[in-house]
């Protein structure tokens, strides 16, 4: 029954089975109200081929100071449930609906509890367990994508170096990963900060291997309150525009009825340990304080959303290597 469950639920912890070049991490993003204090808690296991380096582990990013902090685990202290999405890594605890940690030593613990209410899951269907759609059931992919809270709202504190961050009103969104490596080249960003109340936006895109070919594919929602749009490479949703210039990203999704447009300004960045063949190994760069602004249009260029965010995550790894792979499909 977990094999079948794991399928049908992504945000759960799927690699029971797993035991060399695997790994699994979730992504949650804690905004205070007052913008202060944003960081991401990332809590994951890495399993390696030869076994010598596996562990858990919780990465945090600190939005403002850029600073990384990379907390290891033996895997005896990594526990989960087999059920619902729910993982232990020592002492902390993770859940869809509540975070409780207690990371570090004396002069820079990270403890407290963190509780999320007026949960905003991603919906699943039987043949869309998750935002990969149909490619869920895809097997040997180098890396699986998943939502688990699009957005929610905190209540909680949490003392930080012995400094009190109240987060309570403040905003998150859960993701996660899991699989060998991360892509070669990707771009990622999330935002649930807008000047207008309950929208949240998600976009990635990546080159990824596929039988020893490989192919462009991207996931993209926008949603608006109660309604979901979603632009992705199942749903025959098109790139028409991905450029980046300096730092600026700019990118325009179409489908038969609708179009996307977002322009995201990079800024400062912490450097993440990421995977690679199961190892966290490889460094990546990322920001929790950049900024975007979106236009949503129908078939007609009639505006039906527009909006400006704070607050986004944003990743360009290795960017260079999809643009030419874009521009070469569109010459084609």
């Amino acid at each position: 029954m977990y094999l079948l469950r794991k399928l049908l639920n992504p945000t759960i912890y799927q690699g029971k089975y797993k035991r060399k070049n695997y790994f699994e991490g979730w992504y949650f993003k804690i905004i205070d109200v007052s913008k202060k204090h944003v960081l991401a808690v990332i809590p994951g296991i890495s399993y390696d081929e030869h076994k010598k380096d596996c562990h858990a582990f919780v990465q945090v990013i600190d939005a403002y100071t850029c600073k990384v902090e990379y907390f290891r685990y033996p895997l005896s202290l990594f526990r989960f449930n087999e059920r619902q999405f729910e993982i232990e890594v020592g002492d902390n605890y993770f859940s869809n609906k509540k975070i409780v940690l207690d990371l570090g030593s004396v002069d820079d613990k990270i403890n407290g509890v963190l509780h999320f209410e007026s949960i905003v899951p991603y919906p699943r269907k039987i043949l869309q367990p998750g935002i990969m759609g149909p490619f869920s059931f895809m097997p040997f992919m180098e890396c699986y994508h998943g939502i688990v809270n699009i957005h929610h709202e905190i209540s909680g504190t949490l003392n930080k170096a012995g400094n009190v961050l109240d987060f309570t009103n403040g905003y998150g969104y859960i993701e996660k990963d899991w699989g060998k490596s991360f892509p070669e080249a990707w771009i990622w960003m999330q935002c649930n900060h807008f000047d207008t109340q309950d929208v949240s936006l998600m976009f990635s895109v990546a080159k990824i291997p596929w039988m020893s070919r490989h192919f462009i594919g991207f996931l993209c929602f926008l949603r608006i309150q109660d309604t979901l749009f979603l632009f992705t490479t199942y749903t025959n949703a098109k790139i028409h525009q991905l450029t980046h210039k300096e730092d600026t990203l700019t990118v325009i999704l179409k489908d038969k009825k609708f179009k996307l447009e977002f322009t995201a300004e990079h800024a400062d960045t912490g450097t993440l340990k990421a995977p690679k063949n199961g190892l966290m190994h490889r460094e990546i760069e990322e920001s929790i304080t950049a900024l975007v602004s979106v236009t949503l249009l129908d078939n007609e260029d009639n505006i039906i959303y527009e909006g400006e965010g704070t607050n986004v995550g944003l990743e360009t790894v290795n960017e260079k290597i999809l643009l030419a792979e874009l521009n070469k499909k569109n010459r084609h």
